[in-house]
């Protein structure tokens, strides 16, 4: 099994390449102002593997998934994403994807559903569908069984960045639930949406804990951010915590 993170530009979220000896997936796309550069991107990465079979979603956003048809069609496979998004992606909807808040059109995307507990079997290792909603409510995590890893997308933008539930669809109990189901299968890696992987057991458990700490406090204050944290940008999907968090050295 091989796993690599390629970080996004501009807006862009991470795209994520997963290989087993079967198959490959990649891990949500970024927005279609880069989709040409993306490709030239993935190309070296994917040499000597084995041929992508889906593109894996891991929400319905803009910054997310907007490239997903371009990537399709180029590699000729199938787009994946939660049954709960299915259906505004296949009308290109504007609203709940954000894509209006870049000013952007939102290419109609023909995507299969998944559900929690599904199985992608790569040949040498398993992806198990998450389903951990709260940033939105389709939003997805990928469980890699064998190496205690976990693709989180936006549930954990980074280490220091706690996720938005103020979104179309999103919810803060939702969102507590799933980082505390994220944290109780003890993962050794985290691979975020934005920043760089997270790994280490303890690591791992200290961040997630911090970040279900924020979730606690912004239901307390009735969605309200913390006293000092700055009101994020139109676009921006998560927050920044003032004072910065600190964590331990590895």
């Amino acid at each position: 099994m091989r796993l690599e993170r390629l970080p996004g530009i501009h807006h862009d979220s991470a795209c994520i390449v997963v290989s087993g000896t079967e198959s490959t997936v990649i891990v949500d796309s970024g927005t279609s102002w880069y989709q040409a550069n993306l490709v030239e991107r993935l190309l070296p990465h994917l040499e000597g593997r084995a041929p992508v079979e889906a593109i894996l979603l891991s929400h319905r956003h803009f910054d997310s998934c907007a490239a997903a048809p371009h990537l399709a069609e180029y590699f000729g496979s199938k787009i994946r994403i939660h049954e709960d998004a299915v259906a505004p992606l296949a009308g290109g909807d504007l609203f709940t994807t954000w894509a209006s808040r870049y000013d952007s059109d939102m290419p109609p995307i023909e995507a299969e559903g998944f559900s929690d507990g599904d199985q992608i079997d790569l040949g040498d290792t398993t992806l198990q569908i998450l389903h951990t909603p709260g940033h939105t409510m389709d939003a997805c995590s990928f469980h890699i069984l064998e190496k205690d890893a976990i693709i989180c997308g936006d549930l954990i933008p980074a280490a220091g960045h706690p996720s938005r539930a103020d979104l179309p669809t999103g919810n803060l109990i939702d969102l507590k639930s799933s980082l505390e189901r994220v944290s109780s299968l003890s993962p050794k890696l985290l691979v975020c949406g934005r920043g760089d992987a997270i790994s280490g057991l303890e690591r791992c458990r200290e961040v997630l804990q911090k970040h279900i700490e924020s979730v606690e406090l912004r239901i307390e204050r009735e969605g309200r951010l913390p006293a000092g944290w700055p009101k994020p940008a139109e676009t921006c999907h998560w927050l920044t915590p003032e004072p910065a968090w600190s964590f331990q050295e590895q």
